[in-house]
């Protein structure tokens, strides 16, 4: 996302991209939270979402406030089958992205920082996200590479065992 070969090819996706406008990259971001350090099986999953094209400086700074929660999914601690939880996790990232769908397509307007206005198109650059969440939202059977076509027994030293 940070090269300049991903933003061409980016924009030149969008065939009625006009001139002076642009590609907004969406960052989104999930980890699993514990929620409650008595009981230990209380936890969540928080979904951030940020925007690529922020400074380095201003990305890496603890008070830019960059990250924005969109969401929190709770976990059920003695729940449904794993194919069941794929597909709520699945069903509940789509529903909190739809807003995001629209400006996707047509575009908005932006006030970029040379007091110009500009037409821009969101378009969700990375999902950062541990193996269990991407086990999850790939739908991917544990123990499998939601990247990759490795069986896990080619893997050394692979622990299929969950966390």
């Amino acid at each position: 996302m940070w090269t300049a070969d991903w933003r061409w090819k980016t924009q030149a996706s969008f065939p009625l991209l006009e001139s002076g406008s642009t590609v907004i990259p969406v960052i989104l971001d999930s980890d699993k939270t514990m929620l409650s350090t008595l009981s230990g099986d209380k936890s969540a999953w928080p979904v951030y979402h940020s925007i690529g094209n922020l400074s380095k400086a201003k990305r890496q700074s603890v008070k830019s406030n960059r990250l924005i929660l969109i969401g929190l999914l709770l976990r059920c601690p003695n729940g449904p089958k794993t194919h069941t939880i794929q597909i709520a996790y699945q069903e509940s990232m789509a529903t909190m992205l739809r807003p995001l769908e629209e400006p996707a397509k047509s575009g908005i307007k932006v006030l970029c920082a040379d007091s110009r206005t500009r037409h821009a198109y969101l378009q969700i650059a990375s999902f950062l996200a541990d193996y269990p969440e991407q086990y999850n939202i790939t739908g991917v059977k544990y123990g499998w590479c939601p990247g990759c076509e490795i069986d896990p027994d080619d893997m050394p030293g692979f622990n299929r065992r969950p966390r």
